[in-house]
């Protein structure tokens, strides 16, 4: 199936919709420096409720909530060509953040993410708060796959994605730490075919009640400590960029009869070309949910030769060394270099464990391609689950299946599947 492609937007500051439901108005907008006083009240509070579901930090969660912590995520924000931020507001007040990370035009998706004061929960308001977000992405961007991670202890939140029509398609195993450790989360998704005509806003608005703006007197000060700390998130952006570079470089390796000679992102264009999607056994079209995956994630594998004939490459696409976790990607040039391309990738997945101590590595296979399934499993690979409409760049949907390894599997394992009952509310 071939689906039209959008010309996506800019990055800009515009707001998003306001909309009215049940007499309040909810609006998104770009978060302002000002905000940070009833952000950082906000989640102290609330710390209970959303700690546990928050991504790890050897911070404790009061310098997490600095001015300081808050100008460098609204820098983020603003200055990332693959995230989108907005504050949501129910009558002029801040009530919480609605986000997609890891925006990818070509493959058309992205992830989303959302927290909400607990004072204004059980109203559908993020129902609502997303609704207008995932408006915006299949149209103003136009995207056609959204995700959503949501850990499986996360009742409520999965309960609210049952309910907006998000499917259930993973049980992805210890995929994010939050909380303090690795935790297994179920992967929703939604699809710009499952949107109704109208979208999706209106079913959780009021569209027939008129929207009139709350007058609320903005700061739109800057002062002098943030503009010091805007400062310095501008200069130590190259440091960020690539943490743990080094780690990544390496001299070619002997392996068997093998010969892998290192090709990562820093290498001069002559040593790379462009990969095609009917050369791949394993398929790095993984989107990290962490808001900070852009400083950390790289590009890194390795061309696989034999008696001087390119077999293919094996590497992660991307790698990143802050959340530990790995997109494997394997490209045969011919189906006869499959057994010596397993040999490089069981490997790099050794190298990965045990030398660069990343704890989860994914990567996603054609559902009709049993080969391929057969090659992940060798690898120690396990079935999560099907990622359906995949964008491919010539703008055709195929649906992919999940497999996964992760380090130290215990027996008291976390994953716990959950019902698909008819959910009860936000």
């Amino acid at each position: 199936m071939s689906i039209p492609r959008a010309h996506p937007e800019k990055q800009g500051s515009a707001d998003l919709a306001a909309v009215a439901r049940s007499g309040e108005v909810v609006r998104l907008r770009p978060p302002r420096f000002s905000d940070h006083r009833e952000w950082r009240r906000i989640r102290l509070r609330d710390r209970a409720i959303i700690e546990p579901f928050w991504a790890s930090s050897p911070l404790s969660w009061e310098a997490r909530h600095t001015q300081e912590e808050w100008v460098q995520e609204c820098l983020h924000l603003r200055s990332s060509r693959r995230s989108r931020g907005f504050v949501i507001e129910v009558d002029g007040h801040f009530a919480g953040q609605v986000n997609l990370f890891g925006i990818d035009h070509a493959r058309r998706s992205a992830e989303l993410g959302i927290w909400m004061d607990s004072a204004v929960g059980g109203r559908v308001i993020g129902h609502l708060a997303v609704s207008i977000l995932m408006d915006y992405a299949f149209t103003t961007l136009g995207l056609y796959r959204l995700t959503a991670p949501i850990c499986v202890d996360n009742l409520p939140a999965a309960r609210g994605a049952d309910r907006m029509g998000f499917v259930r398609e993973a049980t992805m195993k210890k995929s994010f730490a939050a909380g303090g450790r690795r935790k297994d989360h179920i992967l929703f998704a939604m699809t710009a075919d499952r949107v109704p005509g109208g979208g999706l806003t209106a079913r959780w608005s009021d569209p027939s009640t008129p929207v009139v703006l709350p007058v609320c007197s903005v700061d739109r000060r800057i002062s002098p400590r943030s503009l010091t700390t805007g400062c310095r998130y501008v200069l130590g952006t190259a440091k960020r960029l690539a943490p743990g570079r080094t780690a990544l470089q390496a001299a070619p390796a002997h392996v068997g009869g093998l010969i892998l000679r290192p090709v990562h992102a820093l290498s001069p264009p002559p040593l790379r070309r462009p990969r095609r999607d009917d050369e791949a056994v394993l398929e790095g079209v993984w989107q990290p949910s962490s808001p900070w995956a852009g400083w950390s994630g790289h590009a890194f594998g390795y061309r696989v030769e034999k008696a001087g004939r390119h077999l293919g490459t094996v590497g992660f696409e991307p790698i990143d060394l802050v959340r530990r976790d790995a997109t494997l990607r394997v490209d045969a040039t011919g189906d006869d270099n499959h057994p010596a391309l397993l040999q490089a990738a069981e490997w790099l997945l050794d190298r990965a464990f045990g030398v660069l101590k990343i704890e989860r590595v994914q990567t996603g296979v054609d559902s009709c391609n049993a080969v391929a399934a057969g090659f992940a499993k060798a690898l120690g690979l396990t079935l999560e689950g099907r990622m359906r409409g995949i964008t491919t760049p010539d703008d055709r949907l195929r649906d992919l299946d999940l497999w996964a390894k992760v380090a130290d599997i215990h027996s008291d394992s976390e994953t716990r599947r959950l019902d698909h009952a008819t959910p009860v509310g936000e």
